[in-house]
């Protein structure tokens, strides 16, 4: 059951139920040598719910099947003590070393555990899929409309061309027709993020607005793989005119886009299958942040940009910069005026924001909101290997990044927008490289040439222009762009 990629799968899986004791032979265990699993209570809702639905009871089947799957955090808490089982190997280097391999079958062993039901030796695929197929029959035989076509929509996050699931959704167009509540309805995000998002926080929790925080989304081994990408091919300066140190002179900046990944790797400088990771884990996040988000609409790769930052060794003491200042994705921010225009040099058509953490084996670094004041700190988030950090890219959501003072912090920018035409032209030339297909820039449209031409001209002025830019609205005000005013091409900030 893959609904982004075999890691997702693994991820997904975890959504079925624990029930067996669990030994792995050959690691040894800090308490036991097994650990015991009772029924917990989405195993009772999960077959209360199924007995109801073989007897007739679509009411009652419903209401126990949808309970299900949004109880879940006894869930994580048995796949967390199973890994933390697995992580007593000794204190020997060279015992730990030969028993890596078997920690990490371990842990996949955890995976393997949680998706094995009560009486079964071998662990069921599909399983969530199977669930939401008998809680869409259920509510349709209840008469909840609403609910049944909210769980085919969820059904159609996982096999988005299932014939007759489109059939299904179709027919509650034509029969629900007058009913724009029920045919408007999104799908239950939680079944989407249930599965294999250890962590979610949401706009409670990051004190503002339309921000949420997952982890899991990358493997351990993907970030590993991309952090040897960004060292093999990262450019210093990439994105950036060249500039070692576009922000500030304590750090240095390295970066690597999909379109050169892919070209290095058909050269044969980088392994090919590594530049596909990079370009699929931006179809990942946007997969997952489009579903989250709930956009009624369509949502494309902006630009996508692998950013590494290192602290000048030796050069750290009293530091009191930003790695990245304060500002706003699509809209010119002034603090002083709590105001922000949405005009170039700012990158208007983005909608939607996120970062990719790769490592967390340095000090600073972290992303911060702030309020449009841009001193008011809202919210911090601690970068750490396959966290990411999604955002609307509007004035509500004024962000920077803490100085890095040790290390290299190691990250995936991600932009999106809902307008097809601002699309990342520079993946579709990668994808045309991986498929042998002829591909031609002229396929881009007029109008977003001529906008970007307007948008990188702006950049390539002194930073004396954002003091022009404002100047109009108030004297004496000072705006903070995006990013660096001083860039140009299609890459803006790297937070």
């Amino acid at each position: 059951m893959a609904l982004l990629s075999p890691h997702v799968s693994a991820y997904v899986a975890p959504q079925i139920f624990i029930f067996a004791l669990f030994h792995v032979p050959g690691v040894i265990s800090s308490s036991s040598s097994s650990l015991g699993l009772h029924l917990q209570p989405y195993d009772f809702l999960y077959y209360s719910g199924v007995r109801a639905y073989f007897g007739g009871e679509w009411v009652k089947a419903a209401e126990l099947l949808e309970k299900s799957l949004l109880t879940k955090e006894t869930l994580f808490k048995v796949r967390r003590e199973c890994h933390d089982e697995c992580e007593s190997a000794g204190t020997n280097a060279l015992h730990k070393l030969a028993l890596s391999l078997q920690i990490l079958s371990c842990k996949q062993s955890c995976v393997t555990q949680v998706a094995t039901r009560p009486g079964r030796v071998s662990a069921q695929e599909d399983f969530l899929p199977t669930q939401l197929e008998h809680l869409h029959i259920a509510q349709f035989k209840a008469g909840d409309f609403t609910g049944a076509v909210k769980t085919l929509r969820s059904l159609l996050l996982f096999y988005p061309t299932d014939k007759d699931n489109l059939d299904n959704l179709q027919l509650y167009s034509e029969t629900l027709e007058g009913d724009k509540e029920s045919l408007s309805t999104q799908p239950q995000q939680e079944a989407l993020f249930l599965g294999w998002c250890d962590h979610l926080d949401d706009d409670d929790t990051m004190n503002g607005t339309n921000r949420v925080v997952l982890d899991g989304v990358m493997t351990e081994k993907e970030c590993d793989t991309i952090l040897q990408l960004a060292s093999a091919a990262g450019s210093v300066g990439d994105g950036y005119r060249g500039r070692r140190s576009p922000h500030t002179p304590h750090e240095t900046f390295e970066g690597l886009t999909v379109l050169r990944a892919a070209k290095l790797g058909q050269e044969g400088f980088v392994n090919e299958s590594d530049a596909k990771l990079l370009h699929e884990l931006g179809e990942r996040a946007r997969t997952l942040l489009h579903s989250y988000f709930r956009s009624p609409s369509g949502l494309y790769v902006s630009f996508t940009h692998l950013v590494c930052r290192s602290a000048v060794a030796g050069d750290q003491e009293g530091r009191m910069d930003l790695s990245h200042p304060v500002h706003v994705d699509n809209c010119i921010l002034e603090p002083e005026t709590k105001l922000c225009w949405r005009e170039p040099p700012a990158f208007t058509h983005r909608d939607l924001s996120a970062v990719l953490y790769l490592n967390d084996n340095f000090d600073g670094g972290e992303l911060f909101f702030t309020n449009r004041d841009a001193k008011t700190v809202t919210a911090r988030v601690k970068p750490s290997c396959g966290r990411l950090v999604g955002f609307s890219s509007g004035p509500v959501n004024p962000h920077g990044v803490t100085a890095v003072t040790r290390g290299k912090r190691c990250a995936l920018a991600l932009w999106f927008t809902k307008e097809k035409l601002y699309r990342d032209m520079e993946r579709e030339e990668a994808e045309a490289l991986w498929s042998g297909r002829a591909w031609s820039r002229r396929s881009r449209s007029p109008k977003v040439a001529l906008h970007r031409e307007e948008a990188d001209a702006a950049r390539l002025q002194s930073s004396n222009a954002a003091e022009e830019v404002s100047g109009h609205r108030a004297a004496g005000t000072n705006s903070v762009f995006c990013i660096c005013s001083e860039h140009t091409g299609p890459i803006t900030k790297g937070v």
